[in-house]
């Protein structure tokens, strides 16, 4: 079995329980920041994945999208367990 298999075998990935990354969206850049801290993120361990960027997100069942959060963007930033 490959990472990418095992990861998807894992009970914890399958049912969302996964806490090695971690995803916050807000609606303004600030807010990120605020947020950084006020989760406490550099101290629970994690570190930033990325650059904060806005997203459109959208959600599928697998036959039709639909916009989250009314279609307007918002700011991801996504956290990884160091």
């Amino acid at each position: 079995m490959n990472g990418k298999e095992e990861a998807m075998s894992r009970p914890d990935t399958q049912h969302g329980q996964q806490d090695d990354r971690i995803t916050i969206i807000v609606p303004t850049f600030c807010k990120i920041a605020m947020e950084i801290h006020r989760q406490n993120m550099w101290e629970k361990g994690y570190r930033l994945e990325s650059n904060v960027k806005q997203h459109m997100f959208m959600e599928s069942d697998g036959k039709n999208t639909t916009p989250l959060f009314a279609g307007v963007q918002m700011y991801a930033a996504t956290f990884v367990k160091a």
